[in-house]
């Protein structure tokens, strides 16, 4: 995960939760395409040697390496460039993807082409999209029966929050709202508490693994409530998400001014999200 939070200090993203698999990995993120605007050109020239690591970062290299810098800072041209890419996703993902790759290859002894093809990517248009994502991609090393237990999920952002409470004694720490693991852009912060988001994935895991044995606890409820969402359909809903929706995931009325702005006739996702929510706006 080391290069997941690296490269996060370097573009505009922010990382909420992550699960890696044997051969394929899943982040809910958060970008700003506008963030790097706010930046000085000497911070966009910065951040851009970061992102390709070179021998100019050696101590003997740094005289070479502040020559780089300013040749961008001089540029115009590649300013906007780099900015742009910068607050760029499918750079991100270039990037993240690239070292990935290279390592699996060397480790198969082979070359070539090692992902099948470009990321698959979902907005989440409202916070219960985003929570209920996050739940989703928590969740991935139970579902595929890997493990029964979320301390033993490891690779997943939910193992790292756990161990991260156990690391402390105060657990008022318990009742902040939850926060990005990489990445601060901005003070922003999800409503949902980090004891309410940890009993809720925990009893979503328990519910996969003794789905005729596990009830709704009534401390859970409120939480799904105050979110608009279904109780009885939320589960079968994270279970299935990607499945159930393309290009977004939110509330209707969120969907279809999603596809009003991108010019589309409509947006697949309508039926999932009359489920997935308790309240449904028909604009």
């Amino acid at each position: 995960m080391s290069i997941y939070f690296a490269l996060c200090e370097i573009f505009s993203v922010e990382i909420y939760a992550y699960a890696i698999m044997d051969n394929h990995y899943h982040i809910v993120l958060y970008l700003d395409p506008i963030e790097p605007e706010r930046w000085t050109d000497e911070e966009v020239a910065e951040r851009w040697l970061q992102v390709y690591p070179s021998r100019l970062d050696r101590p003997e290299n740094r005289h070479l390496r502040e020559i780089k810098k300013q040749i961008i800072i001089d540029s115009p041209e590649k300013l906007r460039k780099y900015r742009k890419r910068l607050g760029s996703l499918s750079w991100f993902m270039r990037r993240l993807n690239e070292p990935l790759a290279k390592l699996s290859n060397q480790e198969d002894f082979c070359t070539g082409r090692f992902w099948e093809g470009r990321f698959h990517s979902q907005a989440l248009l409202d916070e219960a999209a985003v929570l209920s994502c996050m739940a989703y991609v928590d969740l991935n090393p139970i579902r595929a029966r890997i493990t029964d237990k979320l301390e033993e999920s490891h690779h997943t952002s939910i193992k790292q929050r756990l161990d991260g409470i156990q690391s402390h004694t105060d657990e008022s720490k318990l009742e902040f709202a939850i926060e990005t693991m990489a990445g601060h852009l901005r003070e922003r912060k999800l409503s949902i508490t980090l004891r309410e988001y940890t009993e809720l994935v925990e009893w979503a895991g328990k519910s996969i693994i003794y789905p005729d044995k596990t009830s709704i606890p009534a401390h859970i409820s409120p939480v799904l409530n105050r979110l608009n969402l279904q109780q009885n359909h939320w589960l079968k809903q994270i279970e299935s998400y990607g499945k159930q929706f393309y290009r977004v995931v939110g509330p209707i009325a969120k969907i279809r001014e999603k596809a009003r702005q991108l010019e589309l006739r409509c947006l697949r996702g309508i039926s999932a999200a009359k489920l997935l929510y308790s309240t449904t706006s028909e604009a």
